[in-house]
C-alpha cells in the first residue's frame, strides 16, 4: 500500500514480542528484520522477515524455534548470528543458519537476571544491561567492565568508540567511557529515561525519550539545556533510532501505540552541507508523519540495515510495519 506518507507492510503473529533487530543483507534491495516472541511456557521463537524492494514487494519469513522466549536480541557480527536474552535471563550469541532452529554458538557466565544486551558493531564487545551494565569482550568471552552504577533503566553504545550511555531509574542519564562517567545530567526527564540513541554521524548529539512522552536531543559538549524538544507522544517513548545515513531523520516508538518520523535538519550533519536554494524545497525541523498502524504499546524501531527508507516497527501483540519514509520528504533529503 502507497500513499502519501509512503509504502506500508504488515506482518502479523499470534505471539507477544518485545525486540527487534535490523540484520544486513549481501542484497542492497533486502531489509532484513528478526524479532523475538515472549514465550513463559512454550518454546520463543526468532522471526526473520525480509521485504525486498526490486522484487514484488511482498514478505517473506522464515522461523527458528528457541528453547526459551526471547526478551531482547541484537544483530551480532556475522548475518547469520544475533545477541539474545531469554525470559529467564540468560544471554546466548545464536547463529540461524538453521532453517528451523536457533543454534547456541556461547552462553555468557553473567552474574544475574539480564534484561539486555546491545552489541558494539565495531569492536566486537556485548553490554549486558541487568540492574547494571557489564560490558563483554566477545572474542574472549569475558566481562571486560562492570560500570558502576545500579539502576539503569536503558543504555547505548557510542557510534565510533567503546563509550556508552546510560539512563537511570530517575530521569537521569550519564556518559561513560567504559571506567567513569564523563557527562552526568541529573533531571533530563521527568520519569525514567526509556530510550536513547548517539546520532552517527554527529557522536556529541544524544536522543533520549522518557515516561513523560517527551523526545530530546543534548549537546554532550554543554549539556545544561536540551537542543530540542518534541512533545509528539502522549504516553512513555520505549524507542529511538537515528537514520544511519540521514541523521536528520529520527523515529520515536511509544506506549500509545504510535511511531513518529522526526525531522531535526537544523542539528544534522546535512545542516553544514545543505544547498537549497528554494526554501519551500528545504527540509524542516518537526514531525514528518505520525504512524497509527499499531493497536497496542510499540517497543521496538529500527532502520534497515541496507536501506536508508525503510523502517520497521514492532509492537507487543506481535504486528510488525514496515514502512518507507514519505517521497515528499526523500526528495527534500536528496535533491
Amino acid at each position: 500500500m502507497e500513499d502519501q506518507r509512503g509504502t506500508s507492510h504488515v506482518y502479523g503473529i499470534d505471539r507477544h514480542t518485545l525486540c527487534l533487530a535490523s540484520l544486513p543483507s549481501h542484497s542492497a534491495s533486502q531489509s532484513l528484520f528478526a524479532l523475538g516472541t515472549l514465550g513463559v511456557h512454550d518454546p520463543g521463537e526468532v522471526h526473520v522477515v525480509n521485504l525486498n524492494t526490486d522484487e514484488d514487494q511482498t514478505l517473506h519469513s522464515t522461523v527458528h524455534k528457541h528453547t526459551t522466549g526471547i526478551r531482547s536480541l541484537s544483530a551480532a557480527w556475522s548475518e547469520q548470528e544475533l545477541m539474545l536474552v531469554t525470559t529467564d535471563g540468560a544471554i546466548e550469541l545464536v547463529s540461524l543458519s538453521d532453517q528451523k532452529e536457533t543454534r547456541q554458538l556461547a552462553k555468557l557466565d553473567h552474574h544475574g537476571k539480564a534484561s539486555r544486551v546491545l552489541c558494539h558493531q565495531q569492536a566486537k564487545h556485548a553490554a549486558v544491561i541487568a540492574t547494571g551494565v557489564t560490558v563483554w569482550d566477545m572474542t574472549q568471552l569475558t566481562s571486560m567492565h562492570t560500570l558502576p552504577v545500579d539502576d539503569v533503566e536503558t543504555a547505548a553504545w557510542h557510534p565510533t568508540t567503546t563509550g556508552l550511555a546510560t539512563s537511570d531509574t530517575h530521569g537521569g542519564l550519564r556518559t561513560w567511557d567504559l571506567r567513569t562517567a564523563t557527562v552526568s545530567i541529573e533531571c533530563a526527564h521527568a520519569g525514567r529515561i526509556r530510550a536513547l540513541d548517539y546520532n552517527p554521524n554527529l557522536p556529541h548529539h544524544l536522543a533520549s525519550g522518557g515516561s513523560d512522552g517527551i523526545l530530546r536531543i543534548w549537546d554532550l559538549r554543554n549539556p545544561n539545556s536540551p537542543l530540542l524538544t518534541a512533545a509528539n507522544h502522549t504516553h512513555w517513548i520505549c524507542a529511538l533510532h537515528y537514520n544511519p545515513s540521514h541523521d536528520q531523520l529520527l523515529l520515536s516508538a511509544g506506549s500509545d501505540a504510535l511511531v513518529n518520523l522526526e525531522s531535526a535538519v537544523s542539528l544534522s550533519s546535512a545542516c553544514a552541507a545543505d544547498t537549497h536554494s528554494d526554501d519551500s524545497t528545504r527540509p524542516t525541523d518537526g514531525l514528518v508523519m505520525q504512524y497509527d498502524d499499531h493497536e497496542s504499546s510499540v517497543y521496538a524501531v529500527q532502520w534497515s540495515a541496507n536501506d536508508p527508507w525503510v523502517f520497521a516497527s514492532l509492537s507487543f501483540d506481535g504486528r510488525l510495519v514496515i514502512n518507507t519514509v514519505p517521497r515528499e520528504e526523500k526528495y527534500k533529503i536528496l535533491l
